[in-house]
């Protein structure tokens, strides 16, 4: 085994070729940019004051928007009563991207690009210094966790988290995201507060009060970062052991004080912009976005196909089952244990928990010392060492593959990931197209056909030709839909129970231009139906197939329903879409497997 210097060098060559030269966001433009959906959330404070002192209208929001789209739509802000605008995100990591945004303005001119704020020397210097703060992150991750386990150990730790989880994503690619530099903050949280109980000094009060401040200023829920430096080093629940701290605490409040005075003026900077727009000190401004605190999704986000942590980043099961040696270990378990429940319970609350296993990345410094635990448990048997080593090789292997399959392999949609595509993929670098419908149905045909039979049969008397010039004939034309008409006819055909086990409905299909967000593209649909009542549904989205101007046949295949029904009713529907669909050509067959 490398030594963990050795692993912690390794780690950074990776993590420098990844971001720079394997999927450079910087270069990028649109939503894949560096300065794109939440990362532009968090920057555009600083366009905002610095550049176009527009802190109230932010009225050169739309053409920026419009000129480098970071998002679909203006997700940045939102209006007030009063008329004005507030940013939707908290000002922590724009406070932190201060330096690198400074340089870029400063180059950008020198450099030949517009200073508006969005050219790449500021989505390089972005991307740059989220690399510079994951690798400051790592140097005190290794540092902090030497403290306490063995070098061994570390490497272990170490080669885990930056090839087997989805740190590697948000530490290379996706670095811009609050979860890599607050991951950085929590492992120099825990070092300082290390050395604290070790030696305190004003200094190091100041500097973790100052930390945890930034970290609630960046999410305002990491606030329970406080329960590191409040409890570190107590191994009792006893009401006894409390008191022996809170009598600590106070012989020693010129340390706290000045902790807590740090952490007061940091988080206060974010009081104080609500002020100035809003005329409120407190402001909400997620919108419709808010946690259900009585009925947390804690199953949905750990195990769901759709961005599942557990899923995705299975290796952090050895994090969770560690607790319990941790436990027994006895080591900081009343700083650690209840900050990993709260911090599960928090992210878990949050209504739209497909957002996925990021909101975890943050706590990864602490869930690292159940991990330790763990390891260093099954590292004194033999054989359970080589089960956990072989069950790490296959984790990494899956954690690249995955990545890659979301940035580089276009395998996998890293939201939109059901349960019936992932067993078909799941592994795969080449995957048949095809099965992208499978993000949509869980039913998919891929045998041959036998006893055909053609149950429906409508050309629209138009021709692929007349479709691809963006024509129509008015003797029975094309069937569409677009912004104005969201529904298309449904066309009903009688059917019902026979000897026949599967239908297909296949149409041509023609954009103009192709709806990019997934969430608005046009659906195909088959309903089978018992009078006026569903028996059973199944769609496609239409847009996953056609690039502009595309003209293409699909199909779906479903499986006939074994309740009773009397019809099957295909149509279109136009979610939320500003893009025309044509359709032509539909047929609908019965058939049995071979």
């Amino acid at each position: 085994m490398l030594s963990s210097k050795n692993i912690l060098i390794v780690s950074y060559l990776f993590i420098a070729t990844v971001s720079f030269f394997y999927y450079p966001k910087w270069e990028i433009r649109g939503t894949e940019a560096t300065i794109s959906w939440d990362v532009s959330g968090y920057y555009w404070y600083l366009p905002t004051f610095f550049i176009y002192k527009d802190v109230k209208k932010l009225e050169f929001s739309k053409p920026v928007l419009e000129k480098y789209n970071p998002t679909p739509d203006y997700q940045q802000a939102s209006p007030l009563p009063n008329g004005n605008y507030v940013l939707k995100y908290s000002s922590g990591m724009a406070l932190q991207y201060l330096p690198f945004f400074t340089v870029a303005h400063l180059l950008a001119k020198p450099l030949g690009f517009e200073a508006d704020g969005f050219t790449k020397p500021y989505q390089f210097a972005l991307q740059l210094g989220s690399v510079l703060m994951c690798m400051l992150g790592l140097f005190y991750f290794r540092k902090m966790l030497l403290c306490y386990f063995t070098d061994k150990t570390v490497s272990i730790l170490l080669i885990s988290y930056v090839f087997a989880t989805n740190y590697f994503n948000y530490a290379a690619i996706d670095n811009a995201m609050s979860h890599n530099w607050l991951f950085t903050w929590y492992c120099i949280l825990i070092y300082t507060t290390h050395r604290f109980y070790e030696t305190p000094s004003v200094f190091r009060g100041i500097l973790i009060g100052s930390i945890v401040g930034l970290c609630a200023l960046t999410r305002p829920t990491d606030i329970i970062s406080c329960l590191i430096p409040l409890f570190w080093g107590m191994n009792s629940f006893k009401i006894a052991a409390f008191q022996e701290r809170f009598h600590y605490i106070s012989k020693n409040l010129k340390y706290y004080l000045p902790a807590i005075i740090a952490a007061a003026l940091v988080g206060s900077i974010q009081l104080f912009y609500w002020k100035y727009v809003s005329g409120d000190w407190f402001v909400y401004s997620y919108g419709d976005q808010k946690f259900s605190w009585l009925r947390p999704h804690t199953y949905d986000y750990m195990f769901k196909f759709r961005c599942g942590w557990l899923i995705y980043t299975p290796i952090m099961a050895f994090s969770l089952i560690g607790i319990y040696y941790l436990i027994k270990k006895r080591l900081h378990i009343v700083a650690l244990v209840p900050f990993i429940i709260l911090n599960i319970y928090i992210v878990t609350a949050w209504d739209i928990w497909w957002y996925g296993g990021r909101a975890m990345v943050q706590s990864y410094p602490i869930l690292a010392f159940p991990f330790a635990a763990f390891i260093e448990y099954f590292d004194s048997h033999k054989l359970k060492r080589n089960i956990i080593y072989a069950l790490t090789g296959l984790f990494i292997y899956y954690n690249i593959w995955w990545t890659h399959g979301v940035h580089r392999g276009g395998i996998v949609d890293a939201y939109g990931m059901t349960q019936a595509y992932w067993f078909k993929v799941v592994g795969r670098f080449k995957v048949n197209p095809d099965l992208v419908k499978l993000y949509d149905t869980n039913e998919y045909f891929d045998g041959t056909r036998k006893d055909v039979k053609l149950i429906y049969d409508n050309n629209f008397n138009t021709d692929t030709a007349l479709i691809q010039a963006g024509k129509q004939i008015t003797d029975n034309p094309a069937e569409f839909v677009n912004k104005e008409r969201q529904y298309s006819k449904s066309y009903d055909l009688p059917l019902s129970m026979g000897t026949a086990k599967w239908l297909r409905a296949s149409a041509t299909f023609r954009c103009m231009f192709k709806e990019w967000d997934n969430w608005r593209m046009a659906q195909f649909i088959v309903r089978f139906k018992k009078d006026d009542t569903d028996v059973k549904a199944k769609m496609i989205k239409v847009h996953r197939f056609l690039d502009n101007g595309d003209v293409k046949t699909l199909f779906m295949d479903i499986k006939l329903p074994k309740k009773d029904f009397n019809k099957v009713s295909i149509s279109l529907w136009n979610v939320d879409s500003g893009q025309e669909l044509l359709m032509d050509d539909l047929k609908v067959e019965t058939f049995n497997e071979e």
